[in-house]
């Protein structure tokens, strides 16, 4: 899947008519790479934590440890931090999804080269040139630095904590449902979409997620390919230029979910598990379109809206958020029978696999841990986050996310 991308040139004319750029990435894929990682970042400045601190002994000069009671979080102090400390030219991170995001971001701002060795196959951000940062309590995407280098060690991978290996899963179905919001904003406001990515990524992702049961059950050849889609569906955010490819209503979805934690300074689930629930939730708002499930058309207020947000984040954010939901782009006319030909090849082929995937992982375990009413909160405020049209203001449109975040379990 990776040789695919490589064999591409430097810039090539995309069918969506604009030129695209390939970075030059290496990506290694070795066993036992882990043993002699200086050997791949030679005067690199390493980014660990207490998890992954062991893989980099032997340049106790060249290493920053940051430390956290459970898991260190991507927010703007610990990129400033270190920053602080990086003592050469290039920035390598030892870890998953939060090191990577803040070491390429710190790199961006300085303006140092990033390699990475990923130690989860639990996100896809090790390939993009995007990373979410909290900054001032709200979750930012934010333009980071492309890697030079991505080394690869299977042993490692496969022997990830569980809970990341069904983060990886999590993360990668979310793809479907952003492809679905893609081609739905496409037809909804005129978004430009691409269909490169999709193309590069759908096959890998079909058989990716058949596989599942056997990523969490550490088969090297599963966690393999599941490592191959995620650097695939990060290339292709770098390619594209923005996060579309990869990100959609699950993304607000699980962002909005991580902001609520982190702004009570309690550890949010990890990123691929919140998403895996935005995407059940997508998944729910696409039946709705799809099935024409009957629910009551009521719609929500901006003063209503605003009282949630106020609930769950405080007046000062929830200001900031309906600015933002009172600038996004409202289709003037919807022709439904259009959106469901034009989407239902894509949802009726991968509505089983992503619903397969996300009952391996336990994606109603995840749920069990909130109370009905905060998920009900979620699901009406998400889609005023970000200006990007999804599924959930097409609901919000129609008047049904009301009756939808009420009955989303009976959907």
């Amino acid at each position: 899947m990776i040789a695919l991308l490589n064999d591409l040139k430097e810039n090539f004319k995309c069918t969506c008519g604009k030129v695209h750029s390939v970075p030059n990435i290496e990506i290694i894929f070795e066993e036992n790479a882990s043993q002699h990682i200086d050997d791949f970042f030679e005067n690199a400045t390493y980014l660990v934590d207490e998890n992954t601190a062991k893989l980099v002994r032997t340049v106790p000069a060249r290493t920053i440890q940051l430390e956290g009671s459970f898991r260190v979080l991507a927010t703007m102090e610990n990129v400033e931090k270190v920053m602080s400390q990086l003592r050469s030219d290039l920035f390598a991170s030892v870890g998953s999804g939060s090191l990577t995001d803040i070491a390429k971001y710190a790199a961006h701002l300085a303006g140092k080269s990033f390699s990475c060795f990923p130690t989860a196959p639990s996100v896809d951000g090790y390939t993009s040139c995007v990373a979410a940062i909290l900054v001032n309590g709200e979750k930012t995407t934010v333009q980071a630095v492309v890697p030079k280098k991505v080394v690869v060690d299977m042993t490692i991978l496969s022997e990830a904590p569980i809970d990341l290996l069904r983060s990886g899963v999590g993360d990668i179905a979310a793809k479907v449902t952003a492809r679905l919001d893609w081609m739905l904003s496409n037809l909804l406001i005129g978004e430009p979409i691409c269909e490169f990515a999709w193309e590069q990524l759908r096959d890998e992702l079909e058989l990716v997620l058949d596989d599942s049961k056997r990523v969490l059950s550490r088969s090297k050849e599963a966690v393999l390919r599941l490592m191959n889609a995620l650097l695939v569906s990060g290339l292709n955010i770098t390619i594209v230029g923005n996060s579309r490819p990869a990100s959609g209503s699950e993304h607000l979805i699980s962002h909005t979910l991580e902001m609520y934690h982190e702004a009570r300074n309690e550890i949010p689930p990890f990123h691929g598990l919140s998403v895996a629930m935005g995407t059940y939730i997508t998944l729910k708002a696409y039946r709705v379109i799809f099935e024409d499930v009957r629910l009551k058309r009521t719609c929500l207020t901006n003063e209503e809206r605003f009282h949630v947000l106020s609930d769950l984040f405080g007046e000062e954010k929830a200001k900031r958020f309906m600015s933002l939901y009172g600038r996004k782009i409202v289709p003037k006319q919807t022709d439904l029978d259009h959106v469901r030909r034009t989407l239902k090849p894509t949802y009726e082929k991968f509505l089983e696999k992503v619903e397969s995937a996300l009952e391996t992982i336990g994606v109603e375990e995840l749920f069990a841990q909130y109370d009905p009413e905060f998920i009900v909160k979620l699901i009406l405020v998400s889609n005023t986050i970000r200006e990007r049209c999804t599924v959930l203001d097409l609901l919000d449109q129609l008047c049904l996310l009301k009756d939808f975040a009420r009955k989303v379990f009976e959907v």
